[in-house]
């Protein structure tokens, strides 16, 4: 589907006359404010407005996110309306992710596996909004950009073998401890484990396991020891057995199933 197709509340002015004219949600002055109580329910909405959007792309939402099966990767939408300790509030903020579904916990990670902020990926959208009354329109400009940028970024980027031919898109700190690119090493790692390379991987286990020792993480020490040690020995096919059994089973949790726009290019 051709994106400039997209019709949710009927064509904005760009969609009709093809110029630079704004999205209605950018012609607006003043927003009107949202009472406090009306937050939880605007989002929901809000977010469930966008779901019905990406439904034709193959996205399936759950909880606050949506998410994609292409190939070997995990494409993710997080529409995020945390406010830490604070709990939810009425600024929203979207980043996205691939995520290597392979191995255990990397689905439930609260700093999304080779996550990026919509801003990163589209110069011309800010990274934070805030939920006011008129949210539908919100919801309608979301998609929308969603459609026409981030998707076009999923599909370029939408498999471990084409990760590894860019791989310094998705940079990370070599020690944990960052915070915007805390998770990207993650990406690497299993992009670099399903295709059978080792270029980075064994420095990345390496740095998990000095960390998860350092925070008493005894289980998942083990595996990443057990892991690194099947890697030094050229065990791919206990390797394999183990990234395919986590898949499975991780896509058993999530309920989803490969689409038909599982292609290479």
């Amino acid at each position: 589907m051709n994106w400039k197709n997209f019709k949710i509340f009927g064509k904005s002015k760009k969609e009709e006359n093809g110029d630079s004219e704004k999205y209605d949600f950018e012609k607006i002055k003043v927003f009107k404010n949202l009472p406090k109580d009306q937050w939880k329910t605007a989002y929901k909405e809000l977010n469930q407005i966008i779901a019905e959007n990406l439904e034709e792309f193959g996205f399936k939402k759950k909880g606050r996110k949506h998410y994609r099966l292409t190939n070997d990767l995990l494409e993710v939408i997080d529409v995020d309306n945390r406010g830490s300790w604070l709990g939810a509030t009425n600024s929203i903020e979207i980043r996205i992710g691939l995520v290597p579904y392979c191995w255990e916990g990397l689905i439930n990670e609260y700093h999304l596996v080779g996550s990026k902020r919509i801003d990163e990926i589209d110069k011309s959208i800010r990274k934070h909004f805030r939920i006011s009354q008129e949210y539908k329109l919100l919801a309608d400009y979301l998609s929308k950009r969603i459609i026409s940028k981030i998707l076009p970024f999923f599909d370029k980027y939408n498999s471990t073998d084409k990760i590894l031919r860019e791989p310094s898109i998705f940079p990370y700190f070599t020690k944990n401890g960052g915070i915007e690119i805390y998770n990207s090493q993650f990406l690497i790692l299993f992009s670099e484990l399903k295709q059978h390379k080792i270029s980075k991987a064994i420095k990345i286990l390496e740095n998990e396991i000095e960390f998860v020792r350092r925070v008493e993480n005894i289980e998942t020490e083990e595996k990443l020891i057990g892991l690194l040690k099947l890697i030094k020995t050229d065990n791919w096919n206990e390797i394999d057995n183990i990234l395919e059994e986590n898949e499975k089973n991780n896509l058993k949790k999530l309920r989803i199933k490969p689409v038909a726009n599982n292609v290479q290019n």
